[in-house]
């Protein structure tokens, strides 16, 4: 199978350009992983098994785990309105509630479709003005609960409900409860102009030439941000969220709930986090650069993790090839 699988990625990768990592998992059990292409396209490093990516998106799964592990603890009720937490929050809609922030019905704008956001970031920081007060004043949309609209907007301030909560910082939480119990020493807080020996730069391609492409648009805000991770701290944490190690399974049940259809596949649900199919789970994350996805076939045991620092690359594409292969194993 290992070869199958490696002829199906090949002949993908004689099509389009691949750089990044995938591993696959069953039943907890590793049975491929394979690297591609460089990590410094411009220094000619090559990917390796444990290069640091930045993971985009794929950080909600995180933040929205720390979130009920709140609920469990009883720190936080889920129908409650964010001002109840942070005082600055009582300025959103009166009808917002967490619940709205985790599932993506808040109706706040998605900060990352502000037009020229990076100058619009850039203005803010000079004069020296709070980051919430920023995400205060994005537009509501439409009356929280009404429908489903992807916002990071309401995962930041879920990043701020964490410290008011906890009193620490948003990093130092996930580290304290994830990262650390679990020995992901390969994933953090993303700085890209920090130096973080291992981390892969980003790839883009402009006008058909290959060039490093920019930072994520928030990197320079300090506020609760994405972080980088490889491909074999992530199934790791995957073996302990789906075996029920780090939540109950009650919790696990409110963030596997299809609340809403998304806005681009009515087929498609969204629980906390999570993007939900009958067979399948699925989380991705894009910024300039990378590319990031999870898919689990919970009835199989199936884990699939891609992890790429070329931002062209298919990563849906490549799974639906490849998952036929899996399901005859």
């Amino acid at each position: 199978m290992f070869e199958r699988i490696e002829e199906i990625i090949e002949h993908y990768g004689r099509e389009h350009l691949l750089s990044g990592n995938v591993f696959i998992s069953k039943e907890g059990k590793e049975i491929f992983s394979q690297s591609y292409g460089q990590a410094s396209m411009q220094l000619n490093v090559p990917n390796g098994i444990d290069t640091k990516f930045h993971i985009a998106s794929v950080t909600k799964m995180f933040i929205a785990a720390a979130a009920l592990k709140l609920y469990e603890q009883g720190r936080i009720d889920l129908d409650q309105h964010p001002g109840a937490y942070v005082e600055k929050f009582k300025g959103l809609h009166p009808d917002i509630t967490i619940h709205h922030l985790l599932s993506h019905s808040s109706g706040m704008q998605d900060i990352y479709a502000v037009p020229d956001l990076r100058l619009e970031m850039s203005r803010w920081k000079a004069e020296n003005r709070d980051f919430i007060d920023y995400l205060l004043q994005l537009e509501q949309q439409f009356r929280p609960g009404e429908r489903w609209a992807y916002s990071s907007t309401g995962f930041i301030m879920l990043g701020y409900i964490l410290e008011a909560l906890t009193g620490m910082r948003y990093e130092e939480v996930l580290d304290a409860w994830f990262f650390s119990p679990l020995q992901m020493r390969s994933t953090g807080l993303d700085h890209p102009r920090h130096i973080n020996p291992g981390r892969a730069y980003g790839h883009t391609l402009e006008n058909g030439t290959l060039r490093n492409a920019d930072n994520d648009k928030l990197s320079d805000v300090d506020a609760p941000g994405e972080l980088f991770s490889t491909v074999r701290d992530l199934d790791r944490w995957c073996e302990a969220l789906f075996s029920g190690e780090l939540l109950k399974q009650e919790t696990m049940e409110r963030m596997f709930t299809p609340y809403y259809a998304t806005s681009f596949d009515p087929d498609l649900g969204y629980g906390y986090g999570w993007f939900l199919r009958p067979d399948v789970r699925l989380i991705g994350g894009g910024t300039p650069g990378f590319r990031s996805e999870i898919w689990h076939d919970p009835a199989h045991g199936l884990r699939v993790i891609m992890l790429w620092n070329y931002e062209k690359v298919d990563s849906h594409q490549l799974f639906h090839r490849i998952r036929p292969v899996l399901l005859e194993c």
